[in-house]
């Protein structure tokens, strides 16, 4: 390492190579700069070597030189060319040829194996994978067969010196998280090219439904659409559950947006965006509502609308299922503060049903059962009032074929409530083919009087959040079935690495994997949301009455702790 001259700062114990200052390259010398290492920028690319000297002093790599010069006296060399493999076999063979023995080298190849490029690169090769360059706090490393322990050592030296946690996974195309999220990524695309929900709207929903900080079409933006599509397209290639990339996709690059990069992709970037979607009218939507039903999800939904400044009846099967649910929801409002209840808006639950002739709005949340649910709009149809909407809360069923039986197309649509209802600020409003624009506008308001945000999507299984999060789940569980990790592993990845609130282990057992079953099943059979059959390992689970939470003592991790132990490697 070079002599400092007088007054300058110790140098970093460390020196590190960053041979391709493209979009990745660039992150990565701003990361590790920034944690005070040095860091020597390697690009043929005289527009590359420009790039850098736009980066604030403290992020500068110390020195900017033409490849191959700088690796030499590396004491780790990171690749960060584009991912073609044969690219990358051509890089790390140079780079072979001029590091010192002993030298690890990290590629930051995700969809190509370790063992397709160790010939090139020689021994002590690792993989760098993530998704995000502007998210670089955490990272999957896997280790190919002949690196030795010393470089493991090195690596994890050096990540740790740059704030940067590993995670060590084995070496699989597209890796953990990043091929996890990469998949439910394409499919938010998906949903966009069908036409099947704006952007705007599937990002609200997996924003405020899953907890996510930015919605999935975001983080494309964030990951550049350029970038994605091709790692979608060589994913696809590997036959592991990934479908082609959304078309969508070439047709915004086409056009230049790529995402951040150009300031605008599927949302825009610039200083100037403006406004989103402009407001639509709303219309009155009436005070009175009727709740159909009293389990948990009723009596949520009677509280929020009470909350909401409704007049409210919770309508059960049985007076004395009718008083329970009472109990249950006049508790809960007891716990507002006087000055947080709704002013005027009353609330009472009963098994009269003449109190379906005389409402504004009527919601069920009946059993998930499509013959219960028609039943039940048959009976609207007859005895409600002209105009009454009629709303179905289905979570996964045709929200068309639930409400037919009423003989009311223009009155009925979905009104999606999650759990808990009276928490979560997210419904999904789900047309069906003939509801009237006039009476959307009257749902729209309904969902805004409740101080929730509603989401717009068209009427097929799972809607946005479901159709999005379950395949997700689905996918992990073929991970673990195929011991490429741990249930542990695979959570703590997802949620460092993938920037998920829980990892998809904890949130299978969560929503119970008999849900996730027959939502699975329902998607799967909807050829319009190629979602790909249940995996086996959901299957076993729900045989075996292992289903989360609700049968404690046998959840996913218990069931898969009897299985044998997955090969998560000892060292980076």
């Amino acid at each position: 390492m070079p002599d400092q001259p007088d007054g300058a700062l110790a140098p970093s114990p460390y020196t590190v190579a960053v041979v391709g200052l493209g979009g990745t390259g660039l992150a990565l010398v701003r990361r590790l700069a920034g944690a005070g290492l040095t860091v020597v920028g390697v690009d043929d690319d005289p527009a590359a070597l420009g790039r850098v000297r736009d980066l604030s002093p403290s992020e500068r790599p110390r020195t900017v030189t033409r490849f191959p010069a700088g690796v030499a006296t590396a004491d780790l060399v990171i690749e960060a060319v584009p991912e073609p493999a044969a690219l990358k076999r051509l890089v790390l063979a140079k780079v072979r040829r001029h590091v010192r023995p002993g030298t690890p080298v990290l590629t930051t190849a995700l969809t190509t194996p370790l063992a397709d490029l160790e010939e090139a690169a020689g021994p002590d090769l690792f993989a760098l994978r993530f998704l995000r360059a502007d998210d670089l706090d955490a990272v999957e490393v896997a280790r190919a067969a002949r690196a030795g322990d010393a470089a493991a050592e090195q690596v994890e030296g050096i990540l740790t010196a740059a704030g940067i946690t590993a995670h060590r996974v084995v070496d699989r195309a597209g890796s953990l998280a990043p091929g996890l999220l990469l998949g439910l990524l394409n499919r938010a695309a998906w949903m966009v090219h069908d036409g099947y929900a704006t952007a705007e709207d599937v990002d609200t929903a997996m924003r405020l439904g899953c907890g996510w900080r930015e919605g999935p079409l975001a983080v494309l933006d964030a990951i550049g659409l350029d970038t994605a599509r091709d790692l979608l397209s060589r994913l696809a290639e590997t036959a592991d559950g990934h479908t082609a990339p959304a078309p969508v996709l070439d047709e915004l690059i086409a056009r230049g947006a790529l995402g951040r990069k150009t300031g605008r992709g599927f949302h825009r970037h610039d200083r100037d965006a403006g406004p989103g979607r402009p407001a639509e009218p709303t219309a009155p939507p009436g005070r009175r509502v009727v709740v159909v039903g009293s389990g948990t999800m009723a009596t949520g939904m009677a509280e929020s609308f009470v909350r909401g400044g409704f007049d409210t009846t919770l309508l059960a099967r049985t007076e004395e299922k009718a008083r329970a649910a009472a109990e249950r929801v006049e508790f809960a409002l007891q716990r507002t503060a006087p000055d947080e209840e709704a002013g005027g808006s009353g609330f009472t639950a009963t098994a009269d049903r003449s109190v379906l002739a005389a409402v504004d709005l009527v919601v069920e949340a009946v059993k998930e059962d499509l013959e219960v649910k028609r039943a039940l709009f048959a009976e609207l149809g007859e005895v409600c009032a002209p105009r009454t909407l009629l709303a179905t809360s289905t979570s996964s069923l045709s929200v068309a074929d639930c409400t037919e039986p009423a003989g009311r197309p223009a009155d009925v649509l979905g009104l999606h409530f999650f759990n808990p209802a009276p928490v979560m600020r997210l419904v999904e409003l789900v047309p069906a083919k003939g509801t009237s624009a006039h009476n959307l506008a009257r749902a729209r308001a309904v969902v805004e009087q409740l101080g929730k945000q509603a989401v717009q999507c068209g009427d097929r299984a799972g809607f946005i959040v479901n159709a999005l999060l379950f395949p997700y789940l689905n996918q992990a569980l073929e991970l673990l079935d195929a011991q490429a990790t741990t249930t542990a592993a695979l959570d703590a990845a997802a949620r460092s690495v993938g920037g998920q609130p829980l990892g998809p282990v904890r949130l299978l057992d969560t929503v119970g994997a008999d849900v996730a079953l027959e939502v699975q099943r329902r998607l799967h059979a909807d050829p319009r949301c190629r979602s790909p059959r249940s995996a086996p390992l959901l299957e076993q689970l729900v045989a075996a009455r292992h289903l989360g939470r609700k049968t404690p003592g046998k959840s996913a991790r218990t069931y898969l702790a009897t299985r044998a132990t997955a090969p998560v490697p000892a060292t980076v």
